[in-house]
């Protein structure tokens, strides 16, 4: 246990020591996403809105969903999954498309991947303001349990780190891991209550299987949120220490095998 603590401190001040790349490959990253768009960042706003204007569309008007503040509800959990889903599928070929990079100087490859996680990190946080807005305007109530939103989404953070860092090294030994993790993602969204609640599956096939989705870890991000600007307050302690548990053992795995991998990377790409 000493040693594996020893090893992941030293992952961890390695790349830290490298912290002047990191930021500047995550400010090349932010630069290049909307670079000779002509609306540009404002991207950043449009590509939620219109998401939340189809879904809005979809389920509460053609298939009559019941959910009270709708718009609210489909923040909460639509803007967490697409800073997920975006990062995870984009760092997991990372590795990969930056071959000529790694071919030519020695750095911590794991910067590679975090750059595009912090990228979209910042301008996940951006588009939280859409959610803030979506609050004020439909006079939902917030308070004291806004001051834990920060921490639920450092956890939502580390859970995309450490899924990313296996990805991203499996998928130099497997190519087809960047294929299979689209597939995956597909799944992976209507698997998590965003455009439904699951309290309201009482009934039917799907009520036998309600409790499995209760291991899905983006539920219970999700569910944190909600609780915070949704439901105006505090996320169950339990969950947020499942995904605390969750977010060690993906961090601590994701390091030892990237590192284990790594030392291929140069003749696998």
């Amino acid at each position: 246990m000493i040693n594996t603590i020893k090893e992941v401190t030293k992952y961890i001040k390695e790349i830290l020591a490298s912290k002047e790349l990191l930021f500047n490959l995550t400010s090349k990253e932010l630069k290049l996403k909307y670079r000779n768009s002509v609306l540009g960042f404002f991207w950043s706003f449009l590509n939620p809105i219109l998401q939340l204007l189809v879904y809005t569309l979809v389920f509460k008007y053609f298939m009559k969903n019941s959910i009270h503040n709708f718009t609210v509800y489909l923040l909460c959990g639509l803007l967490p999954w697409q800073f997920f889903q975006t990062s995870v599928q984009a760092s997991t070929g990372s590795i990969i498309s930056n071959a000529n990079l790694i071919k030519k100087a020695y750095f911590p490859r794991e910067i590679l991947p975090l750059s595009l996680i912090f990228s979209n990190f910042v301008n996940f946080i951006i588009t939280l303001i859409i959610l803030f807005f979506a609050v004020i305007i439909t006079h939902t109530p917030i308070g004291i349990p806004l001051i834990e939103l920060p921490l639920v989404l450092i956890l939502l953070l580390l859970l995309t780190i450490g899924l990313s860092l296996i990805l991203s090294s499996l998928n130099v030994l497997y190519r087809d891991i960047q294929h299979f993790v689209e597939v995956i993602f597909m799944l992976w969204f209507y698997l998590t209550p965003i455009v439904y609640n699951l309290n309201t599956m009482n009934t039917g096939k799907l009520a036998k299987y309600k409790f499995l989705l209760n291991f899905n870890p983006m539920k219970l991000i999700t569910d944190c949120v909600k609780d915070n600007l949704y439901s105006n307050s505090f996320a169950d302690p339990k969950k947020l220490l499942v995904i605390a548990i969750l977010d060690l053992i993906l961090i601590v795995g994701g390091l030892f095998l990237f590192r284990k991998i790594e030392v291929v990377f140069a003749e696998e790409i």
